[in-house]
């Protein structure tokens, strides 16, 4: 409940002063690499393989996703002052911009991005294309906490859910209704996903973006961040693509998440220390 009650404390100055705690989060995660030595091995550990086996590299960049970790709480205090109408144009470098036109065709899209830079905050800048949309996201504990991080996220616009049945069924819902849908691709949460290979490691990533894809005929749309300094970020654009409707509903659904995979792959080699968070993925994620 610590997290809870400094959030609570704290936000309202962090939201007014947003450049001041940036800077202090960039402090805050380097006395945590110093002193946690638990956190900085596992982050080593999920960079080596983005940094071909380089180990003082993967140090490097460990310790920088170190820092986009703490500064993503600085994010999340300022979302309820945010203007996401101007934020697109006053903070987002886009790459491959012009993708972003099936944003303002009719029918269902679903907005798969990945645990870098901020893909919440870039996705929800992205769809003030006209476009309403729900997310997916991570179930935390305790459920107070959760609840809390629902609310401050869903006062930027959008309505998030918790990845579980309820959340689902609302995804489906909104997809049908012609919507959009924004979910990470990246971390098995659920523990049901789908073998593919990363970066020559044999890992699950989540099977629930192809699937209500598939199951509604939407369009998939691959985005991913990454931050360049404090709340500026750059953003990739995929090709939208469907996932395939044979007979053979795994292979459809394998055939998607590869295709997902190698992009993610790629944006990973770009800066390895933008896939930010504590976990060891590599570990966590093992297809054994």
């Amino acid at each position: 409940m610590t997290k809870l009650w400094l959030m609570r404390v704290l936000r309202p100055i962090v939201a007014r002063f947003p450049w001041v705690f940036y800077a202090v989060a960039h402090g805050v995660a380097g006395t945590a690499w110093l002193t946690r030595r638990d956190i900085r091995r596992m982050l080593v550990r999920n960079m080596l393989p983005l940094c071909d086996g380089d180990i003082a590299r993967a140090r490097r960049e460990g310790r920088r996703a170190m820092r986009f970790v703490a500064q993503y709480y600085v994010d999340l205090a300022t979302l309820p002052r945010r203007d996401m109408a101007r934020f697109e144009s006053e903070h987002l470098a886009l790459v491959h911009g012009e993708r972003l036109a099936v944003l303002e065709q009719p029918g269902p899209i679903v907005v798969v991005s990945a645990h870098t830079g901020n893909a919440e905050l870039a996705v929800q800048a992205l769809t003030f294309r006209g476009r309403s949309f729900v997310a997916l996201v991570e179930e935390l504990k305790p459920p107070a906490w959760s609840e809390y991080l629902l609310h401050l996220r869903a006062a930027a616009g959008g309505h998030f859910h918790e990845a579980n049945f309820g959340g689902v069924r609302a995804c489906v819902e909104a997809l049908k209704a012609g919507q959009l849908v924004g979910v990470m691709g990246d971390r098995d949460i659920q523990g049901t996903g789908v073998c593919v290979t990363l970066f020559d490691r044999e890992v699950r990533i989540p099977r629930g973006p192809w699937e209500l894809a598939r199951r509604t005929n939407a369009l998939v749309l691959p985005v991913f961040c990454s931050r360049i300094e404090r709340d500026d970020f750059a953003v990739w654009v995929g090709e939208a693509f469907r996932v395939a409707s044979s007979d053979d509903m795994e292979a459809d659904v394998a055939e998607a998440a590869e295709r997902y995979t190698k992009l993610l792959e790629d944006h990973l080699k770009r800066d390895p220390a933008q896939w930010a968070f504590l976990e060891d993925f590599w570990k966590a994620h093992a297809c054994e």
